[in-house]
């Protein structure tokens, strides 16, 4: 590996290298030729463009929310096939927009990226690659997206005895069938919500193994009607009637976040308390036994998780091959599961749908992994200092660099919604470094700071509700310093507003001195 160079003698390969080339690298890419940069790379260690749509194929797989919603307002596509869509036609409209925009070749498949080092010398990022190789970029932008790794290996005795067929939800087998076979789904998640009812009738037995109940919701989908489709294609139409359902959200968000203290402490149980005799119910109305009813009624609140759409999961238990299974696991067997209380139940195929390690979680951050300047060390930083981002991109100590999902991020709408979000705030910063011919541009630690400690002032509301009502629901909106990261305490047009009018001097900005200072935006090389 070439060592830093003298102030001003190496050039970077890129002016900005994009890490993960799922929707956030492809927003990203799309957002920054907006202002005229083109002279990017973006860098993933798949095969293609999608990032998780491209690994999770399972079956049923789909959206979790409707389509108007999950798309970019700047590709709306009128002829989905389904209100929530399902994954393949989520995949291909994701690649459509990536070859369109012509990012497949500026884009390196199959490089996996094990260390970002700033060369403070040379103002660029060095990203060191498996393989030893070495990819230098002015800029780096992280679009390594919510779900960073799945939780492949629980920590479930005996796991590595079991002879039969392992399989989790983003590494599916397709060639196994499962006809006839005595089948094991450990999680209640998202995934098991899709997996289970698409599976139930070719096995001979399932058994979901639950540890923590969740609230499942109603999911209204059905095809899109050609009527449907043919009027979607009015300028307008689309997103109108995205803004009405945000509009929506809006206000519900500024009742969460500014309703007085006082009243939301109050108002807070009455509402949890209604929500969960509506949920009995609607698991009256769904699941026949009362035993499982009684298993599946949650023991927090409705707004603990994202929730999960599980209007076809719910039946699966009317089936007579079908078993809830609350027990807690013990141990596994070469072909089987044994329970705390001793039941072993034979399978011959374990699904493991254990969830993800989320951007939000402070152990998702490895050290050494991020190195910034003077040595800043951004996986000790969250660990220790608890995770924190100016606007939920930027860190101080890593000049030059971005996160299109940091802390604080989510504004309880579709991803999309908070890529294009990120990317208002992350082409401010980098338009205004390349205007004053900046080659490094951070930003201030005390900007961070004030920042940080607004949104904690902001949040009381919802940090008073997700450790309180929370309490048991094993959420990711609760992280392991009992921090609340997940969620930004913030309404849409707030969120929106403050991303792209924050002061400017709130970064520091410098450059090399054997660099030629830009006056205006020129248009960069492309590769």
């Amino acid at each position: 590996m070439p060592g830093p160079s003298a102030p001003g003698q190496e050039k970077p390969q890129f002016e900005v290298a994009i890490i993960g080339a799922g929707a956030g690298g492809i927003c990203a890419a799309i957002k920054l030729a907006e202002i005229g940069v083109t002279d990017i790379v973006l860098v993933d260690r798949a095969a293609d463009f999608g990032g998780t749509w491209l690994f999770n194929t399972y079956p049923g797989v789909g959206a979790d929310l409707p389509t108007l919603a999950y798309q970019f307002s700047f590709a709306r596509k009128h002829d989905w096939q389904r209100f929530f869509a399902s994954g393949k036609e989520i995949q291909d409209y994701h690649v459509g927009l990536a070859h369109r925009a012509g990012l497949a070749g500026k884009t390196l498949f199959g490089t996996d990226i094990v260390k970002e080092e700033w060369d403070e010398a040379n103002h660029l990022w060095r990203l060191h690659i498996s393989d030893g190789g070495q990819v230098t970029a002015r800029f780096v932008i992280s679009a390594v997206g919510a779900y960073l790794r799945p939780k492949d290996r629980p920590a479930i005795p005996g796991l590595d005895e079991f002879r039969g067929e392992v399989m989790i939800p983003s590494r599916w087998n397709h060639d196994y069938d499962f006809t006839g076979k005595r089948v094991a789904i450990v999680g209640v998640g998202s995934s098991t919500v899709q997996i289970a009812p698409a599976i139930a009738d070719a096995v001979a037995s399932l058994d979901v193994y639950q540890r923590t109940t969740q609230w499942y919701f109603p999911k209204p989908d059905f095809r899109m009607a050609r009527w449907m489709q043919q009027a979607l294609r009015i300028p307008g139409l689309s997103a109108l009637l995205h803004g009405v359902a945000l509009a929506g959200v809006e206000v519900g968000l500024r009742g969460l976040v500014y309703a007085p203290n006082r009243l939301f402490r109050a108002g807070s149980w009455p509402v949890d308390a209604g929500a969960r005799a509506l949920y009995r119910g609607w698991l009256r109305y769904k699941v026949r036994d009362p035993r499982v009813r009684a298993e599946l009624v949650p023991g927090y609140g409705p707004g603990c998780t994202r929730g999960t759409l599980g209007g076809d999961y719910l039946p699966i238990f009317n089936r007579p091959n079908v078993d809830l299974i609350t027990d807690p696991i013990a141990r596994i067997s070469s072909d089987a599961i044994v329970s705390a209380d001793g039941t072993r139940r034979p399978i011959d195929a374990l699904v493991l749908a254990t969830g993800y390690e989320v951007f939000s979680d402070p152990e998702s951050y490895r050290e050494g992994t991020v190195v910034g300047a003077n040595g800043f060390d951004l996986g000790a930083f969250f660990n220790a200092e608890g995770l924190q981002a100016y606007h939920s991109t930027a860190v101080a100590g890593l000049p030059n660099r971005w996160m299109m999902v940091g802390p604080y991020s989510w504004t309880g709408t579709a991803f999309h919604y908070i890529l294009e979000n990120a990317m208002r705030n992350i082409n401010r910063a980098i338009d205004t470094a390349r205007t004053r011919g900046a080659t490094r541009t951070e930003v201030r630690r005390e900007a961070q700071q004030r920042y940080h400690a607004m949104l904690m002032r902001r949040g009381r509301n919802l940090a008073y509700y997700f450790s309180v009502h929370c309490a048991g629901s094993n959420t990711y909106f609760v992280n392991s310093q009992g921090d609340s990261p997940y969620v930004r305490p913030s309404s849409l047009v707030q969120s929106r507003r403050e991303g792209v009018t924050y002061p400017l001097d709130d970064y520091t900005y410098a450059t090399l001195p054997a660099t030629a200072t830009r006056s205006e935006h020129a248009a960069p090389a492309t590769v």
